[in-house]
């Protein structure tokens, strides 16, 4: 992470707050949904992530870390899809010493969007 990095850290929110706005007035029962099956499916996805960050499979790291970045997106989840890519480019560029540090930031990413989930996303 780089020392401008360190001092001024993302202000944006874990899900894009437009976003999110306009599903709860619009889709309400359809983003109840999305948090469901999201908060049901991730954590088995980052865990399996992170055993393979822990083995240094590269195959494995890469392609986990597109699909939460492809859901991320989808979701307006900006900070998680960022986290992701670098992770993802990180294990396409065998760069396996890095990998440790880019799941961490996935994983806190992906905590925050939990938490914010875990709220009441159809208030």
């Amino acid at each position: 992470m780089s020392e401008s990095a360190k001092q001024y850290p993302d202000q944006r929110p874990p899900i894009n707050e437009e976003w999110l706005t306009r599903m709860r007035t619009t889709k309400p029962e359809f983003l109840a949904r999305l948090f469901e099956v999201f908060l049901a499916d991730e954590p088995r996805r980052i865990t399996t992530l992170g055993d393979a960050v822990c083995r240094a499979d590269l195959d494995m790291v890469r392609y986990l870390a597109h699909s939460i970045k492809g859901a991320a997106a989808t979701l307006g989840m900006e900070r998680l899809c960022d986290a992701s890519r670098e992770l993802e480019f990180a294990a396409k560029g065998g760069q396996a010493e890095a990998l440790a540090e880019k799941y961490t930031a996935v994983l806190g990413e992906m905590e925050a969007v939990f938490e914010v989930m875990r709220g009441n996303p159809a208030a």
